[in-house]
């Protein structure tokens, strides 16, 4: 992820990587798919916001808006880790040896949590085993 001045005035080339921009989709909601894409190209792709624009008819400003709106968001995303990651959360993409659908994650709670937790883990894995 990059910000970095470009020119005259505040203009910023705002830059992300594919996992950065996936990151941020599930907070999309209330976005159509269009400036999704629009945004995603501009973000990702590093196509000029006034060639995106012409790709969907819209003037440099619309892609810009929506540019603006992933950014906020990517940037309370990333503030959120960096919090989680204060508290002792941690959250890792890779994961490597857990079946289909499973996160791993580490914590910090109170010991009596993370039996309750180690027993319904055992539960779903072996919900997982006779449900093949």
């Amino acid at each position: 992820m990059t910000e970095k001045g470009r020119g005259k005035g505040n203009t910023k080339k705002r830059r992300m990587t594919a996992a950065e921009f996936d990151s941020v989709l599930p907070h999309l909601t209330g976005m159509s798919e269009d400036r999704i894409k629009a945004a995603r190209a501009a973000l990702v792709d590093n196509v000029k916001l006034v060639d995106v624009g012409k790709l969907y008819g819209w003037q440099k400003q619309g892609v810009g808006s929506a540019v603006n709106i992933v950014w906020k968001i990517f940037q309370r995303v990333k503030e959120s880790l960096r919090v989680a990651e204060e508290e002792g959360v941690r959250y890792s993409d890779e994961q490597p040896g857990l079946p289909e659908g499973w996160k791993r994650v580490t914590l910090e709670a109170p010991e009596y949590l993370i039996d309750i937790f180690k027993l319904e883990i055992e539960r779903a894995r072996r919900s997982k085993d006779s449900n093949p």
